[in-house]
Order: structure tokens, then sequence, then C-alpha cells
């Protein structure tokens, strides 16, 4: 930003050369407005596509157990040991939210 895109808003609006930026942030926050919950799991129309996108931020906390659940899924057809049905993608065609009953 102040290499690149400062100078192009200072040269375009002198007025910019009075203000600075303070703090900032910037990122990706990847959700399913459905519920903030994952997709994880087949499509249910296209073959061969499994979602695992939508973490809303706690994909370092969760990933462990969805690359578990998504292994099984790929190598047995189904989850043996965590069965993470409830993020499907069904649910979001659905219209079916996953809500969390813990949140704090």
């Amino acid at each position: 930003f102040d290499e690149e895109v400062w100078p192009i808003l200072a040269e375009r609006v002198p007025a910019f050369e009075a203000i600075k930026v303070v703090n900032s942030w910037a990122g990706h926050y990847d959700f399913c407005v459905l519920d903030h919950n994952a997709i994880v799991g087949p499509h249910n129309e296209v073959r061969n596509f499994l979602f695992c996108n939508g973490f809303s931020g706690h994909g370092l906390q969760q990933a462990p157990a969805i690359g578990r659940g998504l292994s099984e899924l790929i190598t047995y057809g189904e989850y043996r040991s965590l069965d993470l049905s409830a993020l499907s993608y069904d649910r979001v065609v659905e219209n079916r939210p996953f809500l969390e009953d813990s949140v704090i």
C-alpha cells in the first residue's frame, strides 16, 4: 500500500498527503453466510468435487479434524471416526443452518 497505492492517491488528490494510515488489516474472511460454519464434503450435483471451505477464522482449530474426516471420506467413501455430515453442502442447498449451541 505504502509503496504502490499511496503515491498514486497522493498524486491524484493532494489532500491525501496530509493523512496517513494509522493501522490496517487485510485478509480474506471466508464464511458461509447461512450459518458461519464451514462447508465440508461432497457437492450434491458435481461428481468428484469436495468442499473444504468457509471456516470463518476457525480453520487452524478445525483443520486436523476436517483433514481426518475428508481423508476417511476419500479413502473409504464415508466418515468413520468423525461424522462431518452436519457441515455438508446439502444444508446450504436446503437452507438448513447448522447453528452452534455454545458460542461465547
